[in-house]
């Protein structure tokens, strides 16, 4: 089976815990959410990371899933993630 590009495969058979944890790029905007993995090489989580994003932050999604790049609100600040990026970071309501 190939993979493919999106978040269906995580409802394999993973365990309850990860069926919780959605990707960025589909979460509804106006939340608060908490990063919970970040699937991606070196480069991604070391990009990530200096804008303040990694496991375990809190973060407000401002807007997201209208096929556009997400806003987020990360420690007072305002960041603009695109697409590919957002898909990447898997989140948890709070």
């Amino acid at each position: 089976m190939r993979w493919r590009w999106g978040w269906h495969w995580l409802l394999g058979n993973e365990t309850q815990v990860a069926r919780e944890e959605i990707p960025l790029s589909i979460a509804k905007a106006g939340k608060k959410f908490k990063i919970c993995r970040i699937l991606g090489g070196r480069n991604v989580l070391s990009r990530l990371a200096s804008l303040g994003l990694y496991p375990g932050v809190e973060i407000e999604l401002i807007c997201g899933s209208c096929n556009a790049p997400c806003i987020v609100r990360v420690n007072n600040s305002k960041l603009s993630l695109g697409e590919g990026v957002a898909q990447k970071i898997l989140v948890k309501e709070v």
